[in-house]
């Protein structure tokens, strides 16, 4: 942690360690004045250096056990460290991605218990986009700030031979559209290619990113050797300064989310980063109709389709009795009204 009177931003990410590319441009475009620093857990936060911020984002890390299991006790020790450490003067600030885990296991009790907490004894909520600050608000008292959102920044970079390959396919076809990303089951990739395949005609479709469970992965290799070449299948990380070579090969984005079932949360509160992305590129973006999907995508080309209906809608526990007074702190996140970042 940073010495002296120098009163630190701490994201609580194991970046650089996970190569997020989301923590790669805060980490490039954060002012110095900020003292950015990234910390794998809140073990290492000292009572020395009290007065700093501590920056949540993807709280599901910060409550498992050893097995890797979260559970309510678990969650319950990480709100009470959260505690301690506001007693020591730390402030405490939660980026608003997601309320709930959005891979692995379905959300549990848990996880709800761990964001009702967190939006308790937060003094500052940050969101990507008003829709999420407007629903955030009605959940808890604590300051939100809206902070805009980003998208990749464009690089010049030499790519790989194999992402040259694919760019070259991309651009040599009539209509190409392109899923870039984790190929996770929130995104339905393989509902997908299925409707993809059933409601057009020409055009095709990459698929591209990593997919972590090895039985989808066989699924979309396999219907994409059934699909006459309509739909290409590219497993695996592309490195952020590739990204740039592909989205400009793009004729759509395509940034399917669900909305149903385990994911029914993100009807209400999402920061779409592959729509974000899209935009920046300048690359028309089909999308579900979600209201932070509507708001980065206002005034770019889009087609928006309406989400699965909701038959299975959970909400966080009711807010906990007044206690804790947050801390506004507004001066030192920046200003409050919305403006989307160009990065």
């Amino acid at each position: 942690m940073s010495g002296g009177s120098v009163r630190p931003w701490v994201v609580v990410t194991s970046y650089p360690a996970w190569p997020s590319p989301y923590f790669a441009e805060m980490a490039r475009h954060a002012p110095t004045e900020l003292a950015l620093e990234f910390s794998p857990d809140l073990d290492s936060l000292t009572r020395d250096d009290g007065g700093g911020v501590i920056n949540l984002h993807r709280l599901k890390r910060l409550y498992r056990t050893a097995e890797g299991t979260r559970t309510a006790n678990a969650a319950e020790r990480m709100l009470c460290r959260l505690t301690e450490l506001r007693r020591d003067g730390w402030h405490v600030v939660w980026t608003v991605h997601n309320l709930l885990p959005i891979d692995g296991t379905p959300p549990c009790e848990a996880d709800r218990l761990a964001a009702r907490g967190v939006l308790d004894l937060a003094d500052t909520i940050i969101t990507h986009t008003r829709a999420d600050a407007a629903h955030i608000r009605r959940l808890a008292d604590t300051p939100v700030i809206v902070a805009g959102w980003g998208g990749i920044t464009a690089s010049t970079a030499p790519v790989t031979r194999p992402v040259a390959e694919l760019a070259a396919r991309m651009t040599s076809d009539s209509m190409s559209v392109l899923m870039l990303g984790n190929m996770t089951p929130y995104k339905d990739p393989r509902g997908v290619l299925d409707a993809f395949l059933r409601n057009s005609r020409s055009s095709r479709l990459f698929l591209v990113g990593p997919c972590p469970q090895e039985d989808l992965a066989r699924e979309l290799l396999a219907a994409a050797d059934n699909s006459d070449g309509r739909v290409q299948v590219r497993l695996g990380r592309i490195a952020p300064e590739h990204i740039t070579a592909l989205y400009r090969s793009a004729d759509v984005a395509l940034c399917p989310y669900r909305a149903d079932g385990s994911w029914e949360f993100f009807s209400r509160a999402l920061f779409p980063s592959s729509v974000a992305t899209a935009v920046e590129f300048a690359v028309p973006v089909v999308a579900p109709n979600l209201p932070s999907i509507r708001e980065i995508t206002d005034g770019h080309p889009r087609l928006l389709y309406p989400p699965p209906p909701d038959r299975d809608r959970r909400s966080l526990p009711p807010r906990s009795a007044p206690g804790h007074s947050p801390t506004p702190i507004g001066a030192t996140v920046g200003a409050t009204s919305w403006r989307p970042t160009s990065t």
